[in-house]
């Protein structure tokens, strides 16, 4: 038996994948993409300033005390914003070397002697 070529013009086709929607719709699946992504990087955000302030309550007697957060306070920059490494390397050395200076200034003035 023949096929009729308007049986083979009327297919179904498959449906589209569930991730499109029509136009002038809410995309569930993206909003809960973005609010996962949101929750994600005000967790590591967080967990980065909980660390923060525990290095600085610890190393109070520290000689390297404002550095040390510097330097991680860079390093999470440079991870979370890639675009940052196409920024000149002076940036970065010159906050760690501004934190180098308090540090050393902070060394210097609880080392001198305090007045009566």
């Amino acid at each position: 038996m023949a096929v009729n070529s308007t049986e083979a013009a009327t297919m179904v086709h498959d449906p589209g994948p569930m991730s499109w929607t029509m136009p002038n719709e809410r995309d569930d699946f993206a909003v809960a993409g973005l609010i996962t992504l949101m929750f994600v990087v005000f967790l590591v955000i967080y967990l980065y300033a909980v660390f923060d302030r525990f290095a600085e309550s610890e190393g109070f007697g520290s000689p390297l005390r404002t550095t040390i957060p510097t330097m991680l306070t860079i390093g999470l920059a440079y991870d979370i914003i890639p675009p940052l490494s196409g920024v000149s390397n002076l940036l970065p050395l010159a906050l760690i070397l501004a934190a180098v200076a308090r540090d050393i200034s902070l060394w210097v003035k609880s080392g001198l002697p305090q007045g009566d």
